[in-house]
Parts: C-alpha cells; structure tokens; sequence
C-alpha cells in the first residue's frame, strides 16, 4: 500500500488535493486475480500562504499530527502549490 498525493487541483487562489492510499493485490489459487483500491485518508488545503491539512472525516488535523502520520506529504503539496502553474498527479 502506497500513500501519495492526487489529483491536485487549483481554482483561483485556493489549491487542493487529497491524500490517498492506494494498493493492488493479486491472488493466485488457480488462476490470476487482481485487486486495487485506492480510498482518501486527508484533505489538503492551500490558501493566502497556510496549508491546512484535514482527516477525511472532517476534523482539521495539527501540523505536527499530520507530519507524523504522512512524513513529507505537507511539503510535497505546498512545492506543488506554490508553483505558477499547478502540476497534474496521476500516476
């Protein structure tokens, strides 16, 4: 299971993107079979210079917590936000 950045989308000054776990399974008894799933875990919000970070569920997450349950992400999303012209992820 990976957890990345997608879809990060921008409408005027506000950019946004969520945070996603994606997995792809392939099981073997007889013949081949795969799986993949992919379901949002955070909400990444970027507006006049902050970046609010909320758990999918709906309660605003702290810097510090949200640093610690997805090292790197918050960064990656403010480079990408900060940028002129915002950068499509698909992956």
């Amino acid at each position: 299971m990976t957890v990345e950045l997608d879809g990060v989308t921008r409408v005027g000054g506000v950019t946004v993107a969520a945070l996603v776990t994606r997995a792809v399974r392939c099981v073997l008894p007889r013949a081949a079979a795969f799986y993949g799933a992919k379901r949002p875990i955070a909400l990444l919000v970027h507006r006049d210079g902050a970046t609010m970070a909320f758990d999918i569920d709906g309660p605003e997450l702290a810097q510090d917590e949200f640093e610690r349950r997805f090292p790197g992400r918050r960064d990656e999303f403010e480079q990408i936000a900060m940028a002129r012209r915002p950068q499509r992820l698909c992956r």
